[in-house]
């Protein structure tokens, strides 16, 4: 009789590596087999019914195995505090060295981080996504990643980690969610909805029930989360024709070449944006008095594709006799150049010469709230 209580035990154990590692129980069999030194589950079945059993330290050999890609199996048969302590150190980060560069690792919504100074490296939730690799970010710093016997020992490491984080999503959703039925159906983790077909809000596209499992629930084409996936495209009209069959990303690799190289060296990148906002800010404080400050923020600011600068002020709101010495000592910093105008904008406020009178916006405010109620009607004042 094969039913013996270590037979089942292995048989348990191999159900835990299937669902870990989402792959078919006749499969996670086999593995255990082939592990304690048997060709296939048959041939282990075949030497049980003739008396062979597993002694203990084969049987702790297989948990090993198994609680390799199978966090939870770490804390069978521990007591309570225990358990709960180890629960709580999950996520938390570790800390180790490779050669003499110190590294922290962690876990972070699914996503496995390992990162030093001056770099660092993550491995996203999904299956297929490439790993992000980010030098150093400041000055002075030379990330150890640059060395290829550094990375792919970093990658192993963050690869290993994420082995676990992916397991413990596995075990903690659903069977069918990741094993399809024979008709390829799958069962959504969040939704609870059944298909062989599935559709990504994110991209518009169609992805089959095997596809979305393999990668937990993310599109194998854009990368879109579980959120995005939905049992049908409810978004498109009725007359809108179906979305196209995934065209998936490159499986996961395991090479030092398959990886995004990201330069986060801190770089000044000057844009039209960024300069205007600078220049700008120089006028305000080429500003003396109210008038000006508002000429300071209404005047037209162009930059060209060269990042020189053109200028336009009202003339109501600024001298035109008046250099910006501050903007144009910004202008000389940044190595462009600066030309001025004045023409005839619209003033804000009638009477602009009113800000001329003080630098005080509260003063400036109260001398034309009463030029409004002596000459004019004022609207919405209180």
């Amino acid at each position: 009789m094969t039913d013996t209580v270590e037979f089942r035990k292995l048989k348990t154990l191999a159900k835990l590596h299937a669902r870990a590692n989402r792959i078919a129980l006749h499969d996670a069999l086999d593995r255990i087999a082939g592990h304690i030194g048997f060709a296939h589950w048959n041939n282990l079945a075949a030497a049980t019914k003739k008396g062979w059993t597993p002694d203990p330290e084969v049987l702790t050999k297989v948990e090993a195995f198994v609680a390799s890609t199978h966090p939870a199996l770490l804390f069978r048969e521990t007591d309570p505090q225990a358990l709960q302590h180890r629960f709580g150190l999950m996520d938390q980060a570790e800390e180790g060295r490779i050669g003499a560069h110190p590294y922290r690792l962690s876990d972070m919504l699914g996503d496995v981080l390992i990162a030093g100074e001056g770099w660092c490296i993550r491995i996203p939730e999904a299956p297929d996504a490439t790993p992000t690799v980010e030098t150093a970010g400041y000055k002075g710093v030379n990330s150890p990643v640059h060395d290829p016997a550094f990375l792919r020992e970093a990658l192993q490491i963050a690869r290993e980690r994420s082995t676990l984080a992916r397991a413990r999503i596995s075990t903690d959703w659903p069977r069918r969610s990741t094993k399809p039925d024979g008709e390829g159906s799958v069962r959504h983790p969040l939704f609870a909805g059944e298909s062989n077909e599935w559709f990504c809000l994110h991209c518009n596209s169609m992805v089959s029930g095997a596809q979305i499992a393999a990668n937990l629930w993310h599109c194998p084409g854009c990368g879109a989360s579980p959120l995005d996936i939905f049992e049908t495209p409810f978004w498109l009209g009725d007359n809108a024709e179906k979305p196209e069959p995934v065209r998936p990303r490159a499986a996961e690799n395991t090479s030092v070449q398959d990886v995004q190289i990201v330069d986060g060296t801190l770089k000044l990148e000057l844009d039209a944006e960024k300069i205007s906002l600078l220049i700008r800010s120089a006028l305000v404080e080429d500003a003396t008095n109210a008038s000006e400050r508002l000429g300071a923020l209404l005047a037209e600011i162009s930059v060209d594709e060269e990042n020189d600068v053109w200028i336009v002020f009202d003339e109501d709101l600024w001298p035109e006799d008046k250099d910006p010495v501050q903007a144009l000592a910004v202008a000389e910093l940044l190595g462009i150049e600066v030309d001025l105008a004045i023409t005839c904008l619209t003033a804000p406020f009638a009477w602009p010469g009113l800000g001329e009178l003080t630098s005080s916006t509260t003063e400036y405010t109260q001398l034309m709230l009463d030029a409004y109620a002596q000459h004019a009607a004022v609207k919405n004042a209180k």
